[in-house]
């Protein structure tokens, strides 16, 4: 089904988003059919909750399915002017701890996958006369959380092959940037802090740590993704954009009592 709203900021533009079942990869989707473009949501379900959309299941680690996806995306739309690289996948521990299956796991998704859907898009993107690829990275690929070792390893690869895409296929018209969100409220995010054992406190804490006293939602990330793929940010490409309520602007607890009366740093 195409979109039937023709005047919206990606009106006439084909978009594939993966990963476009749920969190953020749904609120893209749903963001980007609003703005009149049709869009093609991928993910292992092969389900979306996106009326207008047009769902495919598939692995984006494995290069046969995202073959098959571009094939269709060829086959319905001739064209791509759009890719939004969000399938990810997280593993909490440190590399002491962490599998060679489980480090190959994290690394298929996160890294493999961008690799294998922008490599396939490109040809339909020239035929486009060119496109916007948007990586979904996070603040983890500049700093590192703790316990996280193959997840902030991958988000940092992300950011740099967001760069060699930019600076490789710029002059084909073709742009390539990087969200690099905090802490987003997806159900998943949900799940882990009603496990904990002050769930309330939990959230107040993941909230705190940000200058804005709050996490971001799936919205905000739709709403600065759709400006990266919209024709308002025809020069902007290899950059890497932090949203994370300023989060890793400084610090935001206040050392200013720790240290002796009239001492200023």
């Amino acid at each position: 089904m195409s979109s039937t709203n023709s005047a919206g900021r990606l009106a006439g533009k084909i978009a594939v988003v993966t990963g476009g079942s749920r969190g953020v990869g749904e609120a893209v989707v749903q963001r980007f059919l609003t703005e009149g473009a049709d869009v093609v949501a991928v993910s292992r379900s092969g389900v979306s909750s996106s009326d207008g959309a047009v769902s495919v299941q598939g692995d984006v680690s494995s290069e046969a399915d995202v073959i098959a996806l571009m094939n269709t995306v060829r086959e319905r739309f001739g064209k791509l002017d759009v890719l939004v690289n969000n399938a990810a996948v997280e593993y909490e521990a440190t590399i002491e701890h962490t599998s060679v299956d489980d480090w190959d796991r994290v690394m298929a998704i996160n890294v493999r996958g961008p690799f294998l859907t922008a490599k396939h898009a490109l040809p339909l993107m020239r035929e486009a006369g060119g496109g916007s690829i948007v990586n979904l990275a996070s603040v983890d690929g500049f700093w590192a959380e703790p316990h996280l070792a193959v997840y902030n390893t991958s988000k940092g690869a992300v950011q740099a092959f967001t760069r060699a895409l930019a600076i490789d296929h710029g002059r084909e018209n073709i742009r390539a940037n990087a969200i690099c969100p905090s802490y987003v409220l997806t159900d998943m995010l949900s799940q882990f802090f009603d496990a904990q054992h002050d769930p309330d406190e939990a959230r107040a804490q993941a909230a705190s740590i940000h200058p804005l006293n709050r996490m971001s939602y799936p919205a905000d990330i739709a709403n600065l993704a759709l400006w990266l793929a919209s024709d308002e940010s025809s020069f902007a490409t290899g950059q890497s954009y932090v949203l994370d309520g300023g989060l890793t602007a400084g610090r935001t607890v206040d050392l200013s009592r720790l240290r002796p009366e009239g001492q200023h740093s």
